[in-house]
Order: C-alpha cells, then structure tokens, then sequence
C-alpha cells in the first residue's frame, strides 16, 4: 500500500502544473502574493509621494521654496548638531557598553541567565515616554525625588543645597537618557553575533598568551564587524526617530533636536507645515545614509570572522576578580533602565501633586480613578489596545505570508520584496510618519484623523519586525518537513496549515507580543497621525504633558507599564504552553 501511495503521489503533483505555475488570486500563493503586493503599496507610496514633495513635482512654487528655506536655516543647522551630539556621544556609550554586556553574559563567567533574557526586553516594559517622565520625577533640579534624598542625606552631613545636585534638564541628563534607551538595541545585535561567532578564535589568543580583556579588544571586535555595524545603523535609525526623550528632557533645558521640531511642524502648527517638515526630514535622511555607508563599509573592509558551525559553547571565561563587579554593573543597568524610573512614577501616581515632600500619609489612588473618569483618557488606552491587538495580528499574519513568498522560491522578484518590506528598518519613524501625513492626510484618501492612517502607519512602522520573526520561525522549521508534505501531495495551503504554521507558532507569538508592546507605546506616528476624536496613549500623554497634570500622567505611564507587562508575560507563558505541546 506505501509503495502504491509512492507510485501515485508524483503522478497526482503533475496534474495541474499549470495551477502551481499560474494560481489565481483566491489560491493560497494568490493570498500571499496580494498581501505582499499590499504591504508594498503601503510602503512605496508614501515616499514616493514625499520624493516627489522633495523634488517639487506637484507642489507649488511656495511650498517647495518653503520647504528649501527651512534647510537652510540656520536653526536646522543648530538642531542638527544638537541630534548630532545627542545621539552620537549617546551611541557611542551604548555601543561600547552594549558590546561588553554581551560579552560577558555570552563568554565569561560573569553571565547571568536571567539578564541575558530580559536586558533586551527592557526597554518593552516601560515604553520610553514613561521611562523619560519617570526620570524627570526622579532628577528634576528642584523636586526630583532622588535630589530631595540626597540632600537630606547631604544636610545630616552639614552640608545644606537648595536644589540639585542631579539635573535631568541638561546636556548630561539628554546623553544619560539617550544612553539607557539605545544600550539594550546594541546589546541585543551583538550578543546575536557572539552567538554565531566561533569561539575558537577567542580560545587559541588567549592560549597565545593574551588576556582576557586583550582577546576582547583585538580578537573579538574586529571579529563582529557586521555586528558592530548593524548596531551603529540601528543606534542612528533609533536615535533620530527618538521624539518622546528630547520632548521630554531636552525641550525644558532649552535643547532642540530635529525630530521634536518635525512633530511640531507637522501636528502643531496650523496649517500643518509640511513642506518645513519634509526640509528637516532631509536632514534626518543624509544622516542616517552616512551610517548606512559607514556600517557598509565595515562589513565590506574584511577582517571579521565568519560562522564555521554550530557547536557546544566554549568554557566560560574566567574574569577572577572581575566577575562580580562586572554583574553589579550588568545589574546596576536594568536598576537604572527599569527600577528606578518606574518607581519613580509610582511615587508621583500616589501624590495628589506632585511634590518635593513625599509622604506616606498623603498617598492616594484618585489619580487612578481619574484615568477612568476621563473619557480622554480612558478612551486613549482603549484603542491603543485595540489597535495594538489588532495592528499585532495584522502585521506577524502579513509577515508570516511574505516570508512564504520569500522563501518558497528565491529569484530577483522576491528579493525584491524581501527588500521592500525591509525600508521601514532603514528609515527613522518620523520620516515614515511625515510620508503618511503626505501621502494618505489629503487628497485622494482624506484619511486625516481616522483610526485607519493610524492603523496603516503601525503597519508599516513594523512589518520588518513582524517578517524578521517569521522568517526566524519558518527557518528554524526548516524546509524539510514542508518538502515532505508537498511531495505527499498536500497543496501549499494544507502545509502550511497544518505542518509549518502549528510549528512556527512559538516564534510567531513572540513577535506578536513584542508588536503589541510596541505599537501601545508608541508616540512619534501617534503624536501626528492622531487627534482628540481618535486618542491613543502617545497623544494622551503628550497631552497630559503638556497641561502640567503629572501625578493623571505618572499613572497612566504605571497603567501602561502594567498592561504591557501583563501581555508579554502572558504571551510568553503561552508561547512555553505551547512548546511543551508540540
């Protein structure tokens, strides 16, 4: 009976070479090629749109002298140093320290377990909006939390102040926060790369004769050159999109940096300044192309180390002394990047207003209860859960069927679109969101102040997030089990259902929840593409911000926090559940 069911399998996957060659749109490869085709619409419009904006086809004569004129100021060039220094001395901390982090959870005894986990998932648990306003209670120069401890402790030594010594409105304070929130992106890329790298290089230099810390500078470094520069890419990407810290931290010291000044241009100016905002953006773009070709040239420079295998880790380095002044530090980060500022905006939540003077019997939840009471507020937090939830399905599902275009069969068109959908990585969110703004606010869509322009732009912002785990999920599948099931005569749809989409599913969770804590914490698309009729938790909060109102802001920032970590948590146990079945 095998050998019958052998025999006719091939002939019956012959019988309609047509259909695989040519399916129709409502095929499954249809579905998936409609959808890739869709997604790429929703990526190539809107820049093409601002392309053109930029080249002034189809703008009049004022707008495009209007935009130019706005280049040349010279407060571009002042704000442009500022993002500059900003995110340049903050990059190069968080590079320096995201490479040891990595190094020492991934080769030396130092590593803990549950830090190498959770570092990278850090900044998802207290979005960076709330991470900054915690940080301003805990550092402001008068009534910071952490200033008033200190100076108590100060004045029991004699030695009296009035305000400070902390000041998070300040050159300092910018770099710091920077620093905190692009660590764990340059943490994550290069700990990925040590995992790949064959530690045996590592190994025969310190057999050599060479200490540890040697074979770190002049064997492991120029070892993760593709690493390394990847993190510098995304640290630049990363940075100059940051709106949520400079509004925050830097508009009160009397900083501008290019991306607060587009979000103003754009959401507060009236009429919407577009044309000024698609100057500034070409700032933002030749920048961001500069690190581009700089971590091209890293890769191409030779000189790093290649992939040979994947074989049993090496012996843990010995740091000796090191060891637990390396883990404090690893430590003493996560206490920054998360305990502090979240304990921070607990303490505020808790006060009627925000005061130098804590005390415990003043401690209030009616903060809380206003979150509910107020309709702007609460209807914030709804549909950023909605559209979070619904944005998260809609971009690891569309995902999930590029990825099978991609890989099913590889050729110039496909990598086309593997290109395409992976734009969004490469450009700032600003940028991304200026292009929505001028593609879908006016005619022919008059999308302006609807829930669908946010919902599109969330897409789009993180479709390569969403085709980065599906691809990471269907490789680690692998294409033996689909081959098997195609050559069994199951169509592609059938394996896909029922072979590679039930083992994919752990991965594809994964990315859903990192989605959703993404997209509920986002602010700068949030900040231009929303309104008082369509709130989210971005607007809400700058909105709350901007009224003064800290203690309804602390806590929504504590309700997020919440929220989001309930999801991820929750997802994760799953997505174990789950594993455990399969």
């Amino acid at each position: 009976m095998s050998a019958t069911l052998l025999e006719r399998t091939p002939s019956e996957s012959h019988l309609d070479p047509a259909r695989r060659k040519k399916p129709s749109l409502f095929t499954f490869r249809g579905v998936c090629w409609t959808v890739a085709a869709v997604v790429g619409f929703l990526i190539l419009y809107p820049l093409f749109r601002t392309v053109l904006g930029i080249l002034g086809i189809g703008s009049d004569a004022t707008q495009l002298g209007q935009m130019w004129s706005t280049f040349w100021q010279r407060s571009t060039l002042t704000m442009t140093i500022n993002t500059v220094l900003a995110v340049g001395v903050a990059g190069i901390g968080a590079l320096a320290a995201g490479a040891l982090f990595a190094w020492a959870n991934e080769r030396t005894d130092a590593r803990l377990g549950f830090a190498a986990r959770s570092l990278p998932l850090i900044p998802m648990f207290i979005p960076s909006i709330a991470a900054a306003v915690g940080w301003v209670f805990l550092a402001s120069s008068n009534a910071g939390l952490l200033n008033v401890l200190i100076r108590n402790v100060m004045g029991t030594m004699g030695i009296e102040m009035s305000s400070g010594p902390l000041n998070i409105h300040s050159w300092p304070g910018l770099i710091f926060a920077y620093f905190l929130f692009l660590t764990p992106y340059a943490y994550l890329t290069i700990s990925s790369g040590l995992q790949s790298l064959d530690p045996a290089l590592e190994e025969a230099s310190r057999s050599s004769g060479a200490g540890a810390f040697t074979t770190f500078r002049r064997v492991t470094l120029p070892s993760l050159r593709p690493a390394l520069g990847a993190s510098v890419l995304l640290i630049a990407t990363m940075g100059f999109a940051l709106f949520s810290i400079p509004l925050v931290i830097g508009t009160p010291a009397g900083i501008d940096v290019l991306p607060v000044e587009i979000v103003r241009m754009v959401a507060h100016e009236y009429p919407s300044n577009k044309a000024g905002a698609l100057g500034l953006s070409i700032v933002v773009v030749a920048v961001v192309a500069l690190c581009w070709m700089l971590q091209r040239r890293l890769v191409r420079s030779g000189g790093h180390a290649t992939i040979s295998g994947r074989g049993a880790r090496s012996a843990a380095l010995q740091l000796g002394a090191w060891r637990w002044p390396v883990r404090f530090a690893m430590l003493g980060f996560m206490t920054l990047t998360a305990v502090l500022p979240l304990l921070g905006l607990i303490a505020v939540s808790l006060q009627s207003f925000w005061t130098a003077n804590f005390s415990f019997s003043s401690l209030t939840f009616s903060n809380y209860e206003s979150l509910f009471d107020n309709e702007l507020v609460w209807g914030g937090l709804q549909n950023s859960v909605v559209l979070a939830a619904i944005g998260a399905t809609v971009a690891i599902v569309a995902g999930a069927l590029i990825t099978m275009v991609v890989e099913s069969r590889r050729s110039k068109v496909t990598q086309a679109l593997d290109g395409i959908v992976k734009i969004p990585a490469t450009l700032t969110h600003i940028i991304l969101a200026v292009a929505f703004v001028v593609a879908f606010a006016g005619a022919p869509f008059y999308l302006v102040g609807t829930y669908a322009i946010l919902m599109l732009a969330y897409v789009v912002l993180y479709i390569p997030q969403a085709t980065f785990y599906s691809a990471a999920a269907y490789h680690q599948v692998g294409r033996q089990l689909a081959e098997a099931s195609s050559t069994s005569g199951a169509s592609v749809w059938t394996t896909f259902r029922r072979v590679l989409l039930p083992l994919m599913a752990p991965g594809l969770i994964a990315g859903w929840s990192l989605l959703f804590v993404l997209i509920t914490g986002d602010i700068t698309a949030s900040s231009m593409l929303a309104g008082t009729h369509t709130p989210v938790v971005g607007f809400v909060i700058l909105d709350l911000w901007s009224s003064g109102t800290y203690p309804r802001l602390a806590a929504l920032g504590v309700l997020m926090t919440v929220v989001a970590s309930t999801v991820v948590l929750t997802v994760m146990w799953l997505r174990d559940k789950l594993r455990l079945v399969l």
